[in-house]
């Protein structure tokens, strides 16, 4: 979080948990508000959370109705609200349980530091989708939204002296969660090119999905191969070591996404482009494009060589071809050999 200016107001981003949904997609919020922000002139944004009412959380997506309200809680609690504390220009955080109270706080604000604009707690309306965020046209600097804490980076630092002694690592982020597997990354075909990406002088770093590390399985799941099993809970110790990865690769978005909100960062996540139609529905590629808010075979807004979207299916072949390339890429950029 940032310090306010206290010459000037902030901004009220209000996501309504009635109508978003309890996963990484708040990322998109937070640039959401972090652009409005920025367009507005406000000293920073301060995001409520509140419970819609009834049960207090959407029930829409098949992801919505797998899981109960007390694992929705959890998630409240260790997913969503930790995007505030990497959030640059946040400057604070709330949980409001009864939306009365939500009705009160909004009395005290004038209208227009609500976000989204026109939102009512008795006819919400919600901003979270990719495609409103890029419709806005953001620039580079508007999507710069999250940054590793400082006390994070230390604490990574001091991890990777230990795990990844070559001092170039490589970290792999993989999906293997229970709900939704059809999402899951091939953990076989990681494995090996990990294996391989360390036979050829790089520190490969696994951050294996939630769900293994909460049921204990993440010991088992990757051989000798180094774990950072605390990045998979704590959010601001997954950013920091996102930040100090010589190269990041992931499988099907979710946290990963955080690399295309940090300049400078690097991600190479591969779709699930052979995985359809199980993952989105009918539609196959192109339904895939559109919620990403891309023409097939796309990118982000401002991607980059070693920042972009991999349209290939996660194949141990593919993901060491990739890698060669992003290492010629960084070595061309170094001047060093890779």
């Amino acid at each position: 979080m940032t310090s306010p200016d206290p010459a000037r107001p902030s901004l009220y981003a209000i996501y309504d948990l009635g109508r978003s949904p309890i996963t990484f997609d708040v990322m998109n919020f937070f640039a959401f508000a972090n652009l409005w922000t920025l367009r507005s002139g406000f000293a920073g944004y301060h995001v409520v959370f509140v419970l819609g009412d009834g049960g207090g959380f959407r029930e829409m997506t098949p992801k919505d109705k797998a899981l109960d309200r007390d694992e929705k809680m959890w998630r409240l609690r260790h997913v969503l609200l930790p995007h505030a504390a990497i959030a640059k220009a946040c400057v604070g955080v709330s949980v409001i349980e009864q939306r009365v109270e939500l009705a009160r706080l909004m009395r005290a604000m004038h209208p227009q530091q609500v976000f989204p604009p026109n939102y009512k707690v008795e006819a919400p309306n919600n901003l979270f989708m990719l495609r409103q965020l890029f419709s806005l046209n953001p620039t580079a600097a508007e999507l710069d939204v999250f940054q590793a804490p400082a006390a994070a980076l230390r604490k990574v630092d001091e991890w990777l002296t230990r795990h990844a002694p070559g001092g170039r690592p490589v970290v792999f982020t993989l999906r293997s969660s229970r709900t939704e597997s059809a999402r899951n990354a091939r953990l076989d075909e990681w494995v090996a090119a990990a294996r391989e990406v360390r036979a050829r002088g790089y520190d490969p770093v696994i951050v294996p999905d939630t769900d293994l590390v909460t049921s204990g399985q993440e010991a088992t799941m990757f051989g000798d191969l180094p774990v950072f099993a605390i990045g998979a809970i704590d959010l601001e110790l997954r950013v920091a070591l996102f930040r100090r990865a010589l190269l990041n690769f992931a499988d099907n978005g979710g946290p990963a996404f955080l690399n295309y909100f940090m300049a400078g960062s690097t991600m190479l996540c591969f779709l699930p482009v052979d995985k359809l139609p199980e993952v989105v529905g009918p539609g196959g590629v192109a339904r895939m494009a559109e919620l990403l808010a891309v023409e097939p075979g796309g990118d982000f807004p401002h991607a980059a060589p070693l920042r972009r979207f991999v349209w290939r299916p996660d194949r141990r072949e593919a993901i060491l071809e990739e890698f060669d390339k992003a290492v010629a890429l960084l070595a061309a950029e170094s001047g060093a050999p890779a």
